[in-house]
């Protein structure tokens, strides 16, 4: 998977963390993040495209390090998650992240 080149600088920012162990960790979170869209049906084509970057850091913030919150934050992730699945904004096409 192509991730834009400061892409997990921005990741880290918004979960408001700065380790080397956190930059490997939310790098693989945003895999996970993806192929979960996938399997629901959103094909996540630009990693920056406004939704799918909200999508993937509610989704890194769910699964990294919130634990008081991260029930908050796995609710709102799946709600976008399902919006974004019936929106049909989102089809497989050749070349997505995903798959």
């Amino acid at each position: 998977m192509n991730i834009p080149e400061g892409y997990i600088d921005s990741l880290m920012a918004k979960v408001r963390v700065k380790s080397a162990t956190a930059r490997t960790e939310l790098t693989a979170l945003v895999g996970s993040a993806v192929r979960d869209l996938d399997i629901a049906g959103v094909y996540v084509t630009d990693l920056e495209e406004p939704l799918c970057e909200r999508a993937i850091t509610l989704y890194c913030k769910a699964n990294y390090g919130y634990d008081s919150d991260s029930e908050k934050f796995r609710a709102a992730y799946a709600a976008l998650k399902d919006a974004m699945a019936l929106s049909g904004d989102y089809p497989k096409v050749g070349g997505d992240l995903g798959g």
